[in-house]
């Protein structure tokens, strides 16, 4: 710059001229500069607006930016899937359908942020460009402008409705196995409790049965006898019913057909049900058999009308049972009470459902357990009973039930192709027994042992006892000649019944033995097959039944 200043004193009024030119240069390259430096800031700005774009679409998460005032969603990615609308639509159009904000049914992430300030995690239900549901964890974080207020709210949102998903499936899970392994317990307690009570009851009701046998008919105690003796049977009924909630009831499998089975106990259905309550039956036709005991499931439905009756109480209203077949597959056989990884394929059902008060949930976990009623304490074994008939019977059960909606109740059984059984009246009763020959009763208790042996004497047999399965071997060696049959109880210390009998088979193979317990005939008759059982005699037993079982197995004729 120096030389040119000085060229106006060398060039005289020329350099003017040349000054101005020179000016003008300088001008025109400070615009030039000026402009290169605006549109290399303005390609900087695109390049950084294109990289924040490219970050943001690559995120697989849905990402976007909402207007604190209006709720206007004015910047988003490409996962969020809302495409042109950007600019022009809210949040809670765009994720929720909605014409209005949020009204509190859910958490509003931009509101929290607006209350708190801080950025925010809550869980909320969004909509998919579909319209299915899905349940999102929502990061919220407050953007604020110069003066310190809340301008935007950056959300980011990660889908966790599978993981909700198996969540809950994995609660459900949970208390299923809770579930199981509870009543797993009750139910061998219920089982052992019954057992021990049906030792106690041989003794209560075979004296009474003894005793009412020798009295005369018109002897001042006979009554009160007779009124042990029925307060014994009733005691029974109950060890019954504690046999068939812990799974072990006393079972005569037999094919079955589920809508001939209500038929035939329809009249005593609507004897059972209240005067205020309709009964309708809607039997279908060619049910496939079941393989069930009739006795029990007969139960099953007569425990289920009685849950009926008292739900709907003195209000009134409509119960009505259905039969039918369905086909079950994993997913619904999952869905059942108490799952036990049953067999998909064709299963017959009874359905109970009434229009009475219905159950909560809290209602709904607890009605299988022993004793459980929402009326008063004692009510007994009802629906526990139920669900251990069903599952001694390798079936399932659904439950549905709303509060003020009503209940329903749906027993399931696996289809068989044995035939159903066509029944016609009552099973013959067995008459007098002219016993012969000596009987060889074993039993761990001293009282059933007495009662036994006075049973079996008065009927003609000898009768020789041993208190465990060593001293049985003991007396069947000394006297294996006279015995004729062995009465042998199945659970005993030391040695029990099945030890026992296998020892007995070794000293002699054709013995005739006939297995005593109080857990159910089904599952003992399974569990000796093919081991030449020649009977089985469930606890508590009176005289005639015992007798009759001891003659069968010894070949005597009943009499008339």
């Amino acid at each position: 710059q120096a030389p040119a200043r000085m060229m106006p004193l060398m060039l005289g009024h020329g350099s003017i001229w040349v000054l101005g030119l020179v000016g003008m240069g300088f001008a025109a390259r400070s615009v030039r500069w000026r402009v290169s430096e605006r549109e290399q800031a303005e390609r900087a700005l695109q390049r950084q607006y294109g990289f924040m774009n490219e970050i943001m679409n690559s995120l697989t998460h849905p990402f976007y930016v909402i207007d604190a005032e209006d709720h206007r969603v004015i910047l988003a990615n490409r996962a969020s899937g809302f495409g042109d609308r950007v600019g022009t639509s809210t949040c809670y159009a765009l994720t929720h359908g909605r014409t209005e904000p949020c009204d509190g049914r859910d958490a509003c992430p931009l509101e929290e942020v607006r209350r708190t300030g801080e950025p925010v995690v809550v869980e909320h239900i969004h909509y998919d460009t579909a319209g299915f549901p899905r349940t999102s964890e929502v990061h919220g974080y407050p953007v604020f402008d110069d003066e310190g207020n809340i301008a935007q709210m950056i959300e980011y949102n990660l889908d966790i409705t599978e993981r909700k998903r198996a969540e809950e499936e994995r609660r459900k899970l949970d208390t299923r196995l809770q579930a199981a392994a509870k009543q797993e317990s009750l139910a061998v307690l219920a089982g052992g409790v019954a057992h021990d009570f049906n030792n106690l009851l041989v003794a209560i009701l075979g004296n009474a049965d003894l005793a009412l046998a020798e009295l005369p008919p018109l002897a001042p105690g006979r009554d009160k006898i007779a009124d042990i003796e029925k307060a014994s049977r009733r005691a029974a009924d109950l060890c019954k019913q504690m046999l068939a909630f812990s799974g072990r009831g006393h079972f005569t499998v037999e094919g079955l057909d589920l809508s001939a089975l209500v038929n035939e106990i329809s009249h005593l259905l609507e004897v059972t049900i209240s005067k205020k309550a309709v009964l309708e039956c809607n039997l279908a036709e060619d049910v496939p058999a079941i393989e069930a005991d009739t006795t029990q499931i007969r139960q099953i439905i007569m425990n289920l009308i009685t849950n009926a009756t008292e739900a709907i109480g003195d209000r009134g209203g409509v119960i009505s049972i259905s039969t039918g077949a369905v086909e079950c597959d994993r997913a619904y056989l999952t869905e059942t009470y108490l799952d036990d990884d049953l067999p998909e394929g064709l299963y017959s059902y009874a359905e109970v459902t009434d229009t009475g008060c219905g159950m909560d949930e809290e209602t709904r976990e607890r009605i299988f357990d022993p004793f459980f009623t929402t009326k008063f304490t004692g009510r007994g074994l009802g629906l526990a009973a139920v669900l251990g008939i069903v599952r001694g019977h390798r079936g399932a059960l659904k439950v549905h039930s709303e509060p003020g909606r009503g209940t329903t109740f749906r027993v399931l059984f696996p289809v068989t192709d044995v035939r159903a059984v066509q029944r016609s009246g009552e099973a013959a009763q067995p008459g007098a027994l002219p016993g012969s020959g000596t009987v060889l009763l074993v039993d761990d208790e001293e009282t059933v042992r007495a009662v036994g042996r006075r049973m079996l004497e008065l009927s003609g047999f000898a009768v020789l006892t041993a208190a465990d399965g060593r001293e049985a071997l003991r007396v069947f060696t000394e006297h294996r000649r006279e015995i004729t049959c062995v009465v042998l109880d199945l659970t005993m210390p030391q040695m029990d019944g099945e030890e026992t009998l296998r020892e007995l088979r070794l000293i002699q193979s054709d013995v005739r033995v006939v297995l005593s317990s109080g857990y159910d005939e089904g599952e003992i008759i399974g569990r000796f097959r093919g081991k030449g059982l020649a009977g089985f005699v469930q606890k508590p037993y009176d005289a005639a039944t015992l007798v009759a079982e001891v003659g069968q197995a010894m070949g005597i004729e009943l009499g008339c």
